[in-house]
């Protein structure tokens, strides 16, 4: 039996997630509003008792995060993991509120943690409120699944792949320091705390984090015995669940196939793991290929399709309006309301902490905002921000230290010279000021890429107030589950996806048909509705 029998579904009755619904609202319209669409949609239309709506939200809170007692890890373990899960989940946009779903990832995560030395009370499994398609894990047993990851995956055989991967990592030692270490809260993008990305929360004690250097901003080459160990580990907990292995190489292909399409259609990176590298994630996708091969499993057990698809019914769907969205090759945030144009040819990827645009020369523009700044915009530049950068890496003094006008906004600039194991550089420090935070933008390029760093100051000075009216052109996606019926097209369902460029890719992507594939009647299809 699967993990989530007694949370089958049909789609008719199933809601789209009307209380982040009736949220959204709230944001853009009056709190009356709002207050309707939560007794209508959230209630059902009946009175709840207080005491009854009291635990229901106790319970509900309770299943974002399944946390166990200490046991299994060790005590030190478990306190270094307690220790990063706050900045972690802060870091990738909140947990993500959607108590049914959460509930069905802890019990696959259990039925996993049975086929290891680990009793299931020592994991904690997290959602996290994350486009990106990514799952990790921290010590002490911490695992962290994206919403992005959850949408992308086809079956329950899949999810519990991606889970199983980094609960490997943590058992066979294969999780390195620098992945491994705490995640600092210090500069979060979203309006509020741990509830959405792009905020204004920062640690006092946390100093600006350094421009990405080689050595800094990629991750160290994986371990390959240790990274084939992890995929051994992980098809093998897969197996002895009872899941079919084939799930695992599925996944892999399904993610870099995901990547891909994102990046050629949108300019974004759209998956965060399987290695940062492409020669990284082709190691790692040959060693779970090789270990699947090792080890079928069952491969005729049901990966439980319908199940998982029925729960991502209501499911928010890519960038969400609380975290800002990529769309038209422009930067747009309608909650903090501002947008600004992508430097063009530039690869963009974001949290709920920074937005990073990268281009293929090694010139990158990083966003992310501060509340520690005086008066002055000049003198945090000068007396603050670029001495904090100097600290963490080989710089010069800062020139050309002026005050300016950007969409309206007081702004400051200046130049900054530097130099890492790649040559010389120069980054171009923006600040802007707009009613709500301050933010900071970091352009930086080989000194000799005169078009990168032209590409970049014009984003950045593109930077603009969204007005009300525009901001509530961007709606949130959301997942619907469709049972296809006679006469229904490939066609007809990828004129359905609201983002027209490359619908159909799009559409063959979030289903997994690939090739000459296409639905036939019967088939549950994941739609994308606004």
């Amino acid at each position: 039996m699967h993990a989530a029998r007694g949370h089958r579904r049909t789609t008719s009755k199933l809601p789209r997630n009307p209380c982040m619904i009736a949220w959204f609202v709230k944001r853009f319209r009056s709190s009356v509003e709002a207050t309707q669409v939560l007794s209508r949609e959230c209630m059902m239309f009946r009175p709840v008792p207080i005491l009854a709506l009291l635990s229901f939200a106790l319970l509900s809170f309770a299943l974002l995060t399944f946390t166990g007692p200490a046991a299994g890890f060790t005590s030190a373990e478990r306190d270094a993991g307690a220790r990063a899960h706050e900045g972690v989940v802060i870091r990738h946009g909140g947990a993500y509120y959607f108590p049914a779903l959460s509930e069905y990832v802890n019990q696959v995560g259990a039925r996993l943690a049975d086929q290891t030395e680990e009793p299931p009370e020592a994991w904690t499994f997290t959602i996290l409120d994350t486009a990106t398609a990514t799952a990790f894990a921290r010590p002490g047993g911490y695992v962290y699944v994206s919403r992005g990851l959850l949408a992308l995956a086809n079956s329950e055989a899949e999810l519990a792949a991606a889970l199983a991967q980094p609960m490997a990592h943590l058992l066979t030692g294969a999780l390195r320091p620098a992945a491994a270490g705490p995640m600092r809260p210090d500069t979060v993008l979203a309006p509020d705390a741990l509830l959405d990305g792009l905020t204004g929360i920062a640690d006092e004690g946390v100093a600006p984090a350094p421009p990405p250097r080689r050595d800094a901003g990629t991750p160290p080459p994986p371990d390959t015995e240790a990274e084939v160990a992890a995929a051994k580990r992980g098809v093998a907990m897969l197996a002895a669940a009872g899941y079919p292995t084939r799930a695992a190489a599925e996944l892999a292909v399904r993610l870099q196939t995901h990547d891909a399409l994102a990046r050629r259609l949108d300019q974004t990176s759209r998956v965060a793991m399987l290695g940062a590298t492409p020669e990284q994630r082709d190691l790692i996708a040959a060693a779970i290929a090789e270990a699947v091969r090792a080890q079928p499993g069952a491969p005729e057990a049901d990966a439980g399709e319908a199940d998982f698809k029925l729960m991502l019914q209501g499911l928010l769907y890519g960038d969400s309006p609380a975290q800002g969205l990529v769309r038209e090759g422009a930067f747009v945030h309608p909650m903090l309301r501002f947008a600004f144009d992508l430097p063009e040819g530039f690869t963009v990827q974001f949290d709920a902490a920074t937005l990073t645009a990268r281009a293929p020369g090694g010139a990158v523009m990083i966003l992310d905002t501060t509340e520690r700044v005086g008066s002055r915009l000049e003198s945090y530049v000068r007396d603050d921000w670029a001495p904090a950068l100097t600290r963490q890496v080989s710089s010069g003094y800062i020139y050309d230290l002026q005050s300016l006008e950007i969409g309206g906004f007081e702004a400051a600039s200046a130049f900054q010279p530097y130099a890492d194991e790649d040559g010389a550089k120069v980054a171009q420090l923006f600040v802007i000021r707009t009613d709500q935070r301050v933010y900071r933008f970091r352009g930086i390029a080989p000194a000799e890429d005169i078009s990168a760093s032209l590409a970049m100051e014009d984003a950045v000075r593109s930077f603009r107030r969204l007005p009300a009216t525009e901001a509530v052109r961007y709606p949130p996606y959301w997942v619907q589950i469709h049972q296809v019926r006679r006469g229904e097209t490939m066609n007809l369902f990828a004129a359905a996806v609201p983002l027209r460029q490359g619908a159909e890719s799009r559409f063959r992507d979030l289903n997994g048909y690939y090739g000459d594939r296409v639905p036939v009647i019967g088939d549950l299809v994941k739609l994308v509705m606004e």
